[in-house]
């Protein structure tokens, strides 16, 4: 029945949900998760990892510019480059 639904067949408080990801892909999460309560992380909870590389990365020696640039604490930064924590 899912190849006939249309956004129109959607109920009002889950259109948004299938206008952001297309009516397609929220036809292929009600396939996988239809049914289930589905946990969505925030973006900088995904992006930590990311981030640390990128810094590591650019690491050159100033903690103050990468802690201005990402903006946390200078201390985070060290413990980031210093690898005493992976992720904040």
């Amino acid at each position: 029945m899912l190849d006939y639904l249309t956004k129109d067949d959607l109920p009002e408080s889950i259109k948004d949900l299938a206008d952001v990801i297309g009516i397609d892909s929220f036809k292929k999460l009600v396939k996988f998760a239809g049914g289930s309560s589905v946990y969505i992380p925030n973006e900088s909870s995904i992006t930590k990892s990311v981030r640390n590389k990128i810094m590591k990365k650019d690491f050159n020696g100033n903690y103050k510019e990468l802690s201005r640039k990402f903006g946390i604490s200078e201390v985070q930064v060290r413990n980031i480059i210093n690898d005493k924590i992976d992720r904040i």
